[in-house]
C-alpha cells in the first residue's frame, strides 16, 4: 500500500508541474506572494461540502495486515484566502486485521489544514480546472472490535487532485497517509503508533452565489398558502442495530415512505411522513420479520439557504432533518408495542426540474428497549435508514396561471385514456429474490376529471406473475382485473389549473375485482393505491409511468406478505396517455357530411390462438383471417361487419379450424382528442363487439358465440387507403376448442391489415331510377375449400363456378349457376364429385352504405342463396342447402371485372352418403372474372 500512495503522489506533483508549467528556476525570482485575498470574504462565503469514501489499508506492522477495508468521510470547510484554508470531518471505517475473527470498526473526527497550491504559484483563478491542495491534520476517534472499545488520536498528511465539473462541483481523489497511537487496533506495539493509507475519491460541491449580492428573502412568495408546499415519496432500506455489523445488514428490510410538507421560510419547514416497513428480528424473537408503521413530524432546516440565501433555482440543497417519531412496531413480542422515538437525518436534493426533486436521505432513528429489545447502544434501539425518492414541490399560483378555466359542462369534456405495458410482482421475501417471478402486464384506463383536481378512472388489466411460495419451481398465475379509481391531481392542487403544464403528479386510490388462475379463490375483492407521473408531449398525446400496489386477502394464491396476512402485487406501467378536446357535434358534422368516404372494407392477417398464461401462447399460434365492412355514421362512431377465419393449435399434435362472423362498435379517439378530419395520420380506434362462428376439431362441430374487445392503430396513407395494426382478445362460449372445461375460452389475436375507403355519393343526391341502368353478366371462377367430412384437415377440395345473373337495382341482383367440386371423404378411398345448381341473391354492400356511384372501382357485395345438391357417393342423396358470402369485386373496365369470392355452403350429409350425420359443411374461396353486357 505505501508504494501504490507513493507512486499516486508522485504522479499528482508530475501532472501539475506538467500542467501548469512549474518550474523551479522560473518561480525561485518572481515567487507569488501569499496574502492574496477574495474580494469578500464573509463568514458564510467560500465554503464548501466534501464526500469521499476509498480503501483502507493498515501500513505498518505486517504480522497484523490483513485485507484492504473501507474509509467513507463527510467534510465541511471554509476557505479563508484562496491559498488557506480549514475542514472539519467526520467518518466510518472498517478495517480487516490478523489479530481478531472481526474487524476493526472506526467512529471519527478531523480537523485539515489545507494549502491551495496552484493559487499559491498561480494566483486565485476561479475558472482553473485543476487544482492540487496541500492536507495536513489531526484525527481522534473511538475504535471498537469484539465489543470491546477505545478512544485513539492522530495526524494525517495527503495530496488532493481537484478536477473542476461545473462551476460548482468537483472531482477528487485525495491519497494520504496517517498515524495513529495503538488504540487504533487495540494491539501494543514497540512503536506506540501505528501507521494507515487511503485514497479517497469523492466529489465537493461549493455555491457560487456569494451572500453579499443578493437579497434573500424578497423572493420567497408567501402569497398563498399552497407556496411552497411540498409532497414526496421514497423507498429505501432500514437497518436494526444487533451486534455485529454483517448480522446488522443481513437483516435489512425494504420500508416506503409518502409525505406532505411546506416551508414557512426560506430555511425552516414541518414535514408530516407516514411510513411502513419491515426487517429481520433479532434472535430470540417471537416472529421472524420486525414489522413497524411509523407517523413522524420533522422540522426542516435548509442549510444551503442559512447559508448562500434563498434561490428557487439552485441544483443543490441540503436540509439537516430532526423530528418525533409515533410507532407501532410487532415481532420481538406476541404483541405490538407502541412507542415515542427521535429520528435525525440529512436530505441531499437535486432540482431535476422547476416543481421536482430527486433526493437521497440518511436517516437514524433511536427508540427505547421496548422497539426490539434494547440490543443496540446504551441499552436502546437504533434503526438506521437509507432513502431515494422524489419531492414535489407547489410553484407559484399567480405566476404560473393562464387564465383558463376549468370547463366540464359536457361530458365529453376533459375526457382521457391510457394505454401501456409493465412489469408485476407477486411480493413476498421468495420472490424479491427471484427475477422469474416477475411478469408482463398491460394496462387500460377511460376516465374524466371532474374538476382540476378530483377524477375517476376505469382500469383493466391482464398479464401474469410468477409465484415460488409453494415450490422451488416457479407457479405461473393468469392476473386479470377491471376496477375504478379516484384520482387526485397533486399538481393542480398545489400550484393551481393549468391545461398547459407540461409534468403533472396524480395520486390514485380505488377497487378492483380480480380473476387469479390456479387460486383457490379465483375472484377476488381488492384495494389499489398508486402514482402517477406525466409527461405531456403536445395537447393530445403524453408519456406516463405509474407504480401501483393492488392488496388482496390471504387466498389469492400461496404465499403472502409475512409481515401483513394480504397478498400484495406491485406493478410498474409506462406507457401513452391520451387527452380528449371537447366534442362538437355541431361543428364536426358539417364537416362530416362533406365527407364522401365514410365507408370501409378492410383485410387483414395475422396470429391467432387461444390464451394461456405461459410461453405455450407463442408455441400454440396459429393464424387467421379477417375481411370486414363497416361505416362511421357520425364523426365519432362506427359500425362493421366481420368475417373471420382462424386456424390454431389446441395441442402439439391437434388442431382445430375457425370461421365466424360478428358485428363490431368502434369510435374514434383521434376525434376526441383533436376533433374530427379526414387527414389524421394516426388514430386510435378501440371497438368492442360480439360474434358467432363454428369451431371445428376431429369432426366434431360446435356453434360458439362470443364477445370481442380490442383498438386499431390505424395509418392514413391516403384519403382512400389505411394501414392498420389491431390486437384483440376474446371470450367464446366453451368447447370453442373442442373441449369441454366448464369455463369460457380466451382467445387472442393481433392482425395487421390494409382499410380501402370507396368514393361514395357525398351530398348530391342520386336518383337510383335516373341514373342507373340494368346489366346482364356472366362469371367463372376457380378455387378451393375445406370439408367438415373431409379425409384429412389438409385434404383441399378443387372448386369451380359457372353463374350467369343481372343486377336490376343499384343494390339488388340475382344470379343461377352452377358449382362443381371433388374432395376424398373420410373413410373412402376414391374422391367424390359433388355438384350443385344454385340460385343467389346479391345486396351491393357499397351502394347501401356509401351511395350509388357509377363508376366506382370497389365493390362488395353480400350472397344468400339456396341450392339443389348431389354427389357421387354410392349411397348419396339429393338434397336442398344454403350458401351465405360475400363478393368483393375490382372493376378492371367496361365490361371486366376480377373478384374473389369466400362462400360457405351447408346441406344434408346424406347427399355424400353420411348415413350417421346430419349437416355437411364447407368453406370455400373462389377467385375469378366477370364479363358485363
Amino acid at each position: 500500500m505505501s508504494r501504490i500512495t507513493i507512486l499516486v503522489w508522485t504522479l499528482f506533483a508530475a501532472v501539475t508541474l506538467r500542467a501548469q508549467d512549474y518550474g523551479a528556476l522560473q518561480y525561485m525570482l518572481q515567487k507569488r506572494p501569499a496574502n492574496e485575498k477574495f474580494t469578500t470574504n464573509r463568514w458564510n462565503e467560500h465554503l464548501f461540502l466534501s464526500a469521499g469514501i476509498g480503501p483502507y489499508h493498515l501500513l505498518s506492522n505486517a504480522e497484523e495486515r490483513a485485507s484492504v477495508g473501507m474509509n467513507a468521510y463527510l467534510f465541511v470547510g471554509k476557505w479563508f484566502t484562496p491559498v488557506h484554508g480549514l475542514r472539519l470531518g467526520v467518518n466510518m471505517a472498517y478495517m480487516p486485521t490478523n489479530y481478531y475473527n472481526s474487524k476493526i470498526k472506526q467512529l471519527g473526527g478531523s480537523l485539515d489544514y489545507l494549502m491551495n497550491m496552484s493559487a499559491l504559484a498561480y494566483g486565485y483563478n476561479e475558472k482553473r480546472v485543476f487544482e492540487l491542495i496541500g492536507v495536513a491534520g489531526l484525527d481522534a476517534g473511538y475504535s471498537r472490535v469484539e465489543g470491546r472499545g477505545k478512544l485513539f488520536g492522530g495526524g494525517h498528511l495527503g495530496l488532493q487532485g481537484s478536477v473542476r465539473l461545473s462551476p460548482s462541483v468537483d472531482l477528487f481523489v485525495e491519497p494520504r497517509i496517517g498515524w495513529a497511537n495503538d488504540a487504533l487496533t487495540h494491539a501494543d506495539s514497540w512503536r506506540n503508533y501505528r501507521m494507515t493509507g487511503t485514497v479517497l475519491a469523492g466529489l465537493t460541491y461549493m455555491p457560487t452565489i456569494p451572500i453579499a449580492t443578493r437579497n434573500h428573502t424578497d423572493e420567497f412568495d408567501r402569497s398563498s398558502f399552497w407556496n411552497h408546499t411540498f409532497v414526496s415519496f421514497s423507498s429505501g432500506v432500514n437497518v436494526l442495530k444487533v451486534p455485529g455489523i454483517k448480522n446488522s445488514l443481513k437483516g435489512a428490510g425494504p420500508h416506503f415512505t409518502a409525505a406532505i410538507g411546506k416551508w414557512f421560510s426560506p430555511s425552516s419547514g414541518l414535514r408530516l411522513s407516514g411510513v411502513v416497513g419491515y426487517g429481520d428480528t433479532p434472535a430470540g424473537s417471537e416472529s421472524n420479520y420486525l414489522k413497524h408503521v411509523d407517523a413522524r413530524a420533522d422540522y426542516l432546516l435548509n442549510v444551503t439557504n442559512v447559508l448562500w440565501g434563498y434561490d428557487e433555482d439552485r441544483f443543490f440543497t441540503l436540509s439537516g432533518v430532526a423530528g418525533v417519531n409515533v410507532t407501532g412496531v410487532k415481532g420481538t413480542d406476541k404483541t405490538a408495542n407502541y412507542l415515542l422515538g427521535a429520528g435525525v437525518g440529512m436530505q441531499g436534493s437535486f432540482r431535476l426540474n422547476r416543481s421536482v426533486d430527486l433526493f437521497v436521505e440518511p436517516r437514524l432513528n433511536v427508540y427505547g428497549k421496548r422497539y426490539a429489545g434494547g440490543r443496540g447502544y446504551f441499552n436502546s434501539d437504533q434503526l438506521g435508514e437509507l432513502n431515494i425518492g422524489l419531492t414535489y414541490h407547489a410553484t407559484d399560483r399567480r405566476e404560473l396561471s393562464t387564465g383558463t378555466k376549468f370547463t366540464g359542462r359536457k361530458f365529453t369534456d376533459n375526457l382521457f385514456m391510457t394505454t401501456g405495458l409493465g412489469a408485476q410482482l407477486f411480493v413476498n421475501k421468495t420472490n424479491l429474490k427471484k427475477g422469474g417471478a416477475w411478469g408482463p402486464i398491460a394496462t387500460a384506463t377511460l376516465g374524466k376529471w371532474l374538476s382540476p383536481s378530483s377524477g375517476l378512472r376505469l382500469v383493466g388489466t391482464a398479464g401474469y406473475f410468477g409465484n415460488y411460495s409453494a415450490s422451488p419451481s416457479r407457479e405461473r398465475h393468469a392476473h386479470i382485473s377491471a376496477g375504478i379509481d379516484y384520482l387526485w391531481n397533486i399538481t393542480s392542487t398545489m400550484s393551481g389549473y393549468n391545461p398547459e403544464r407540461v409534468f403533472e403528479l396524480i395520486g390514485s386510490a380505488g377497487v378492483n375485482f380480480a380473476y387469479t388462475s390456479k387460486s383457490t379463490r379465483q375472484w377476488t375483492p381488492g384495494l389499489d393505491g398508486g402514482l402517477q407521473g406525466i409527461w405531456h408531449l403536445n395537447d393530445f398525446l403524453g408519456l406516463y409511468l405509474e407504480p401501483q400496489v393492488r392488496v388482496y386477502g390471504d387466498k389469492m394464491v400461496k404465499g403472502n406478505l409475512g409481515f401483513m396476512q394480504k397478498d400484495v402485487l406491485f406493478s410498474l406501467s409506462a406507457g401513452l396517455h391520451y387527452r380528449f378536446a371537447p366534442y362538437s357535434k355541431a361543428a364536426y358534422r358539417s364537416r362530416f357530411i362533406e365527407n364522401d368516404r365514410r365507408m370501409f372494407v378492410s383485410v387483414a392477417g395475422g396470429v391467432s390462438g387461444l390464451f394461456v398464461a405461459n410461453k405455450d401462447l407463442f408455441k400454440r399460434m396459429g393464424t387467421g383471417m379477417q375481411v370486414s365492412v363497416g361505416k362511421w355514421f357520425t364523426p365519432l362512431s362506427a359500425w362493421r361487419v366481420n368475417g373471420t377465419v382462424a386456424r390454431m393449435d389446441i395441442t402439439r399434435s391437434q388442431r382445430m379450424h375457425y370461421a365466424g362472423v360478428g358485428v363490431d362498435y368502434m369510435m374514434s379517439l383521434a376525434t376526441l382528442a383533436k376533433g374530427y378530419s379526414t387527414t389524421h395520420v394516426i388514430d386510435v380506434v378501440p371497438f368492442v363487439g360480439a360474434t358467432i362462428g363454428t369451431s371445428y376439431r376431429h369432426s366434431d362441430f360446435a356453434v360458439v358465440p362470443g364477445i370481442d374487445a380490442g383498438a386499431q392503430l390505424k395509418f392514413n396513407v391516403s384519403r382512400s387507403l389505411d394501414l392498420f395494426i389491431e390486437p384483440k382478445v376474446g371470450i367464446r362460449a366453451d368447447r370453442f376448442n373442442g373441449i369441454d372445461n366448464g369455463r369460457s375460452d380466451r382467445v387472442v389475436a393481433l392482425l395487421g391489415g390494409v382499410t380501402y375507403k370507396p368514393r361514395g355519393a357525398g351530398r348530391v343526391t342520386h336518383s337510383l331510377a335516373q341514373d342507373f341502368k340494368p346489366r346482364t353478366f356472366v362469371s367463372l371462377g376457380a378455387g378451393t375449400g375445406l370439408h367438415n367430412n373431409s379425409a384429412s384437415r389438409n385434404d383441399f377440395s378443387f372448386r369451380t363456378d359457372l353463374t350467369i345473373g343481372r343486377y336490376f337495382t343499384p343494390l339488388s341482383g340475382i344470379r343461377l349457376g352452377v358449382t362443381h367440386a371433388d374432395l376424398r371423404m373420410a373413410g373412402t378411398v376414391d374422391r367424390v364429385n359433388h355438384t350443385q345448381v344454385h340460385a343467389d341473391y346479391l345486396l351491393d354492400m357499397t351502394t347501401l352504405l356509401n351511395g350509388y356511384v357509377p363508376d366506382r372501382r370497389f365493390t362488395l357485395s353480400g350472397i344468400v342463396g339456396v341450392g339443389l345438391n348431389t354427389s357421387s357417393a354410392p349411397t348419396a342423396k339429393v338434397s336442398f342447402g344454403g350458401n351465405v358470402g360475400a363478393q368483393a369485386k375490382l372493376t378492371l373496365s367496361k365490361h371486366f371485372d376480377l373478384f374473389v369470392e369466400p362462400l360457405l355452403n351447408m346441406y344434408n350429409a346424406k347427399t355424400d352418403g353420411r348415413q350417421g350425420e346430419t349437416t355437411s359443411l364447407s368453406a370455400n374461396v373462389l377467385l375469378g372474372t366477370m364479363y358485363r353486357f
